[in-house]
């Protein structure tokens, strides 16, 4: 049977190791900025829709973002899926990614600081784009360029 798995690009290696001065961002980190971002999300005029549709236990869904972030930032090795598939929505278009990266974006720098931040927004952008291009909405590197 073949590997599903879909891999998305990760950080640069050893993305937690920033300034010697910065502590480097913990699991629980990780966890409160996955509920600060769906917060916000949540709010979304766009984004919102879509997870009220998709979904119904938002417990397991931190859970599954925060094993998502903290084996793509922390290469912790606690998620595997197919986080292609779970983007497959019908009526997904650019300004959907660029929403996502600007409100994660946000929330990463409230909680973590612009240092800290910088590998999760890094990776955000790339990862909105890998998606979108692989699911067939197009644009969003575009979109992602021009200033907010």
């Amino acid at each position: 049977m073949p590997d599903n798995t879909t891999h998305l690009p990760l950080a640069d290696p050893a993305p937690n190791s920033g300034p010697a001065d910065l502590p480097p961002v913990t699991t629980d980190e990780i966890r409160a900025m996955v509920e600060r971002f769906y917060e916000h999300a949540r709010e979304d005029e766009l984004l919102a829709p879509i997870f009220a549709q998709r979904v119904q236990d938002w417990d397991t869904h931190y859970d599954t973002m925060t094993r998502f972030w903290s084996s793509a930032v922390l290469r912790a090795g606690t998620y595997s899926g197919r986080p292609i598939e779970k983007h497959r929505i019908d009526g997904l278009n650019a300004q959907h990614f660029v929403n996502w990266v600007q409100r994660f974006s946000h929330v990463v720098e409230r909680e973590f600081g612009p240092q800290r931040a910088q590998v999760f927004i890094e990776l955000s952008r790339r990862m909105a784009v890998s998606i979108a291009m692989r699911i067939g909405v197009g644009g969003v590197e575009r979109a992602l360029a021009k200033p907010a």
